[in-house]
């Protein structure tokens, strides 16, 4: 899972990253990214390119597609279509 927090004061900037920095070892990874909010939005070139990933990273957990709830998944949806 992914959080966006948009920081409107950047003096809080420091304090907010050594809070995070708590849960590093938990798994947690900081990226930091000080661009402008242009440079976030996607455009549609790079949309085009990458929209199974995109999609992937937005609706499915890592690891999910290698995962015995995946191949659960997949049977329940194969036995409602009537394939099995």
């Amino acid at each position: 899972m992914q959080l966006v927090i948009d920081i409107k004061n950047e003096s809080l900037t420091d304090k907010i990253i050594k809070i995070l920095e708590v849960f590093k070892n938990d798994g947690v990874e900081i990226i930091k990214n000080f661009d402008n909010e242009k440079s976030n939005k996607l455009d549609d070139e790079y949309i085009e390119k990458n929209w199974l990933n995109i999609i992937r990273k937005a609706h499915i957990p890592d690891g999910y597609e290698k995962s015995e709830q995946y191949i659960e998944d997949r049977v329940k949806d194969w036995e409602e279509r009537r394939k099995i």
